[in-house]
C-alpha cells in the first residue's frame, strides 16, 4: 500500500513537472504584452486574447512573418517525407529481414551504423544537391511547383529511409514465417504475400515509424534553415526569427510554439494507441 502511494505521488510530481512549461505557454499566449511585462507567468488572464493567434498566423506589425505558408510548408514536406520513409522503409526492411545471403545481413548492420552517423557530416553534398536540382527546376520554369519542395523532401528521405528500414526489418523479424509460408502454398507471390498478408500484421510497426520520423522531420531546424528556399521556409525557420532584435513579445513566441507542437501532437494522438502496441510488438514472443 506504502508503495503504491509513493509511486502514485512520484507520479502526479513529474506529470505536473512535465505539464508545467506547457500550461505556462498556453496562459502567456493568451495575455496581452502588458499583462506579460507585470511576470505573473502562472496567473492565468482573465481577458484572453485569441488574436494573438490571428496575428502569428496571417502577419501583423508586430509579427511580421506570417506563420500559415509555412505551416503548410512543414505539413506538406513532413508528410511527404513520412509517408515515403513508411512504404520505402519497409520494402527495404522486409527484404533485409527475409534475405539469408551474407552480403545483406552485412548490409542490414551496416545500415544500423549509419543511423549514429551526424546527419551534419554531409551537409555539404546536400547542399550541391539541393542546389543543383532547384537550379533544374529553374531552368525548366517549375520552380513555382510542388517539385519545389522535392529537395527538402530528398534530403529528409535520405537520412530517415535507414532508421525506418531498421525499424522495419526489426519488427518483421517477429512475424510468423508461417503465415508467408502458408500464403505461398495458396500460389501468392512474393508482392502479394507482402502487401496482403505481412502490411495489415505490421501496421502497428508502421504507424510507431510513421510518428517517431514525422516528428523529426517537423522539428529538424538545421537543414531547414540551409536548404529551404524563401518559399519552402518551414514553421521551425518561423519559430526562430520570431525571437526578434529590440521587442521580445513573449505573448506572440508562445502562441507561434503552441501552434508549431499542435499538428504533431495531434497527430501523435490519433495514432497513439498503435503506437504503443508497435514498440512492443515482439517483446512477449514466445
Amino acid at each position: 500500500m506504502r508503495t503504491a502511494i509513493a509511486i502514485a505521488i512520484a507520479l502526479v510530481l513529474l506529470s505536473c513537472a512535465y505539464l508545467l512549461p506547457i500550461y505556462i505557454m498556453v496562459i502567456t499566449s493568451l495575455k496581452s504584452i502588458e499583462e506579460v511585462t507585470m511576470g505573473n507567468y502562472l496567473v492565468p488572464t482573465l481577458k484572453p486574447q485569441f488574436s494573438n493567434y490571428v496575428e502569428v498566423l496571417f502577419g501583423s506589425s508586430r509579427f511580421r512573418t506570417q506563420m500559415m505558408p509555412r505551416l503548410l510548408n512543414s505539413v506538406i514536406i513532413s508528410f511527404s517525407v513520412t509517408a515515403l520513409s513508411a512504404f520505402f522503409g519497409g520494402l527495404s526492411g522486409y527484404y533485409l529481414s527475409r534475405s539469408r545471403s551474407t552480403m545483406v545481413r552485412i548490409l542490414f548492420v551496416l545500415v544500423g551504423i549509419a543511423l549514429y552517423l551526424p546527419y551534419q557530416a554531409i551537409i555539404i553534398p546536400l547542399v550541391t544537391i539541393v542546389a543543383r536540382f532547384n537550379g533544374l527546376l529553374a531552368s525548366l520554369q517549375l520552380q513555382s511547383s510542388l517539385l519545389a519542395y522535392m529537395g527538402l523532401i530528398i534530403s529528409y528521405l535520405v537520412l530517415n529511409l535507414p532508421l525506418a528500414s531498421v525499424l522495419m526489418g526489426t519488427f518483421f523479424l517477429s512475424v510468423p514465417r508461417e503465415l508467408e509460408e502458408a500464403a505461398e502454398v495458396d500460389g501468392a507471390s512474393k508482392i502479394q504475400t507482402f502487401f496482403q498478408i505481412v502490411t495489415p500484421v505490421s501496421m502497428p510497426a508502421y504507424v510507431s515509424v510513421a510518428i517517431i520520423i514525422f516528428t523529426q522531420v517537423w522539428n529538424e531546424f538545421f537543414l531547414a534553415l540551409s536548404l529551404a528556399t524563401p518559399t519552402t521556409q518551414t514553421v521551425q525557420v518561423v519559430m526562430a526569427e520570431a525571437k526578434g532584435t529590440t521587442l521580445v513579445v513573449y505573448n506572440l513566441q508562445m502562441a507561434a510554439a503552441l501552434i508549431a507542437v499542435l499538428v504533431p501532437l495531434l497527430f501523435f494522438l490519433l495514432l497513439g494507441r498503435y503506437f504503443i502496441r508497435g514498440i512492443l510488438a515482439g517483446a512477449l514472443k514466445g
